[in-house]
């Protein structure tokens, strides 16, 4: 007999907060991000330990994010969540600056998240 899966009591979030406006480097924050993260995390992705999630701030919903992380532009943000809550996070404020490079931003991204996983609360 299988019971249903509950959901782990502790998870990592990557969110990518963008808004409706969105240029060419906003695109490609995304699609590193997104590529990094769904690559070299794919069994984390599988087994609901870690999520990645896009979310505008332009959505009345959402808006509450920008106070929450301090949000100026698009971000990427790692969430540690504890039964449902969330206990730290981590602005990957470089994402910016190495933008032009791919491999060091995909490196950057891997790096911190790997890193992030480590820590406790």
């Amino acid at each position: 007999v299988q019971t249903e899966a509950k959901a782990p009591a502790e998870k990592i979030i990557v969110y990518y907060f963008m808004t409706s406006t969105r240029c060419p480097s906003c695109h490609k924050i995304e699609n590193y991000t997104h590529d990094t993260v769904t690559e070299k995390f794919a069994e984390q992705l599988k087994n609901g330990t870690m999520e990645w999630k896009m979310v505008n701030t332009d959505e009345k919903a959402n808006e509450h994010y920008i106070d929450d992380y301090k949000l100026f532009t698009k971000s990427v943000i790692l969430s540690r969540v504890v039964d449902g809550k969330e206990v730290s996070f981590k602005n990957l404020d470089k994402v910016w600056e190495l933008l032009n490079n791919e491999k060091r931003f995909r490196d950057y991204i891997e790096k911190e998240v790997r890193e992030f996983m480590k820590e406790k609360k």
